[in-house]
């Protein structure tokens, strides 16, 4: 799943990426800056296969939710045109080596879609990076 937008100036995108139990990216961005907020996808409706998300507040699964509106975020921060960025981990739990993988390319995928967002090349490439 894939939506465009436009609102004053900022570029609005919402992808789902990694898959059925991936995650969903909703972006805000610019030329110079994009902002990004990240939902885990924790559970699929039976019926139609719709993703959900953890609830936002839930103490406890499966307290799940159709919306990312009103679901937990995963992740939320920016990466600018120099290449900086700030982000918001929160407390994910991360069962195993699988689960650090998947968040090491989810990082890599927000580089990268970033900087194509914003239209340009960043300064140091991903690959290159030592």
């Amino acid at each position: 799943m894939t939506a465009n937008h436009d609102v004053e100036g900022w570029k609005l995108t919402t992808e789902d990426i990694m898959g059925d139990f991936g995650f969903r990216l909703c972006w805000e961005a610019s030329d110079y800056w994009t902002n990004v907020h990240v939902f885990e996808i924790t559970a699929r409706d039976g019926k139609d296969d719709r993703p959900m998300f953890p609830k936002m507040g839930a103490q406890s699964r499966p307290d799940d939710v159709y919306s990312h509106e009103e679901a937990e975020p995963y992740l939320t921060g920016f990466v600018k045109w120099d290449g900086c960025s700030e982000f918001d981990i929160g407390q994910p739990h991360w069962c195993g080596a699988s689960d650090y993988v998947k968040h090491c390319a989810l990082l890599k995928h927000i580089y990268h879609r970033a900087f194509e967002l914003m239209g340009r090349e960043p300064e140091e490439l991903w690959e290159e990076a030592k």
